[in-house]
């Protein structure tokens, strides 16, 4: 099985793609998104960024983190939009789609919803098998997605 998770941002989007097959390995993982594009172009490139990682990977679902609201609340809007591209782009290419909060994520992935960030990436990567992950956390975020989204299918 296949699994796409993917933190959406503001500006950056990370995404990872994870196998499970016993147990879970990663396949891919990175950044999407463009910080000079203005809201429409950026908006577009992140729709046709998910479409190719799902043409590409073929995953079986994808895992997508719940927006969670802060005091400024353009910043949330503009992640709430992104999340709406991912969402409606991977349902429009009939991949089911999980969607989850950061807290609930936290808990099943490391045992703790309050974590601190280095901690989650720690535990995605012994769960991954991996020595580090490069990048910012957007990514280790997008991995921890899809380890929470490959839960779904163990019950």
């Amino acid at each position: 099985m296949i699994i796409l998770g993917i933190d959406p941002g503001t500006v950056r989007v990370g995404y990872g793609v994870i196998k499970k097959d016993g147990g879970l390995s990663m396949l891919a993982c990175g950044l999407v998104g463009d910080a000079d594009k203005n809201t429409t172009d950026r908006l577009s490139h992140i729709g046709n960024e998910i479409k190719g990682l799902i043409k590409r990977f073929k995953p079986d679902a994808v895992g997508v983190e719940k927006v969670f609201f802060s005091k400024n609340k353009k910043t949330a809007l503009a992640v709430a939009e992104a999340r709406g591209v991912i969402v409606f782009t991977a349902g429009n290419m009939g991949i089911p789609v999980f969607e989850f909060s950061p807290t609930d994520i936290k808990s099943v992935v490391a045992g703790d919803g309050r974590c601190d960030k280095r901690t989650l990436e720690r535990i995605v990567c012994i769960t991954l098998g991996e020595k580090s992950i490069d990048g910012p956390d957007d990514i280790s975020d997008a991995l921890a997605v899809a380890i929470r989204t490959s839960f779904e299918f163990a019950k």
